[in-house]
């Protein structure tokens, strides 16, 4: 009999033991499910993919991907924000066993300091998520807003897991957080949903924009696209050459030189001319690959 109590008491002080068991379970449920890492991984691809197409004023649209192009066009670059999370997480998981030591050792004055502590940061960054929310304009870096909404959320619950476990609470207080502790966790998750796309937005534009930017410095250096036609396309452009070829039997008559390859989708080229800039005015080539009066050919 006495075996079983002392069995007993242990597992209750095991139910509110400070291990971070409950918060890892409760992520891997809402958080890491397949369906909602290809939901990010979509949107940020969208995204990228939008923002970069845009600096070149193609419609997205116009490209014809694929779920499966976005998802494929992502991964390359949503490497470094996973790593980065991974991280972040080992070095919270570091952190908590820190504080966890450090509150058992210390006294009720200290452990209420701790807890207090925690709890302030957790609303002083959730006060600065709520504001780049309702105040776009406010100048804050621009994923500080994101990343403080997501992490205010967790370390507000964090908060309350600790004073349940450090400080002496009246049994009220004890039996009202256990009947909230769903709703919170809800809440919570809710929170760092929106923080997730709320930070893939950020990046996947910032990721479109850099690669956008990258192209457009190194189009001198880009594949060259030769455009062969029978009728004249009036194809012009800074750096844009057309050439009459000699033969009236010729299966080509007009050449166009000075042409590079943006990318081939949708049953169509989207070629820029050699000298386009994002400030010259220049227009994006579209032709299609199917006409027979027309051929595209590529050349280092």
């Amino acid at each position: 009999m006495a075996g079983t109590e002392e069995l007993t008491a242990t597992e209750s002080a095991r139910s509110h033991e400070p291990g971070i068991g409950p918060a890892v379970d409760f992520i891997t449920r809402v958080v890491a499910p397949a369906s909602l890492l290809t939901a990010i991984l979509y949107y940020f691809g969208y995204l990228r993919e939008h923002a970069l197409f845009a600096y070149f004023g193609v419609d997205l649209s116009s490209l014809g991907f694929s779920t499966t192009d976005y998802l494929v066009r992502s991964a390359g670059t949503i490497f470094l924000p996973i790593a980065t999370v991974l991280v972040c997480g080992v070095l919270a998981v570091v952190m908590h066993h820190v504080l966890s030591l450090a509150l058992s050792r210390a006294d009720g004055k200290w452990r209420r300091v701790g807890c207090v502590g925690i709890g302030a940061i957790a609303i002083v960054l959730l006060v600065i998520g709520v504001l780049g929310l309702q105040r776009p304009d406010v100048k804050l870096p621009p994923l500080t807003a994101p990343i403080a909404l997501g992490i205010g959320a967790l370390l507000l619950e964090y908060t309350v897991h600790t004073a349940a476990v450090y400080l002496p609470l009246s049994k009220q207080l004890r039996d009202a957080l256990g009947r909230t502790r769903n709703l919170r966790r809800v809440l919570i998750g809710a929170l760092l949903l929106v923080s997730a796309f709320w930070t893939t937005a950020i990046v996947a534009q910032q990721r479109g924009d850099a690669f956008a930017r990258a192209f457009e410095a190194s189009l001198a250096v880009q594949p060259r696209a030769v455009v062969y036609s029978r009728e004249r396309l009036e194809i012009t452009g800074p750096g844009v050459k057309e050439f009459h070829l000699a033969g009236a039997d010729a299966a080509f008559i007009y050449r166009y030189d000075g042409l590079r390859p943006l990318i081939h989708s949708g049953g169509h080229w989207f070629l820029l001319p050699a000298g386009w800039t994002h400030g010259n005015l220049a227009t994006v080539v579209i032709l299609p690959d199917t006409a027979s009066s027309i051929r595209v050919d590529l050349a280092p």
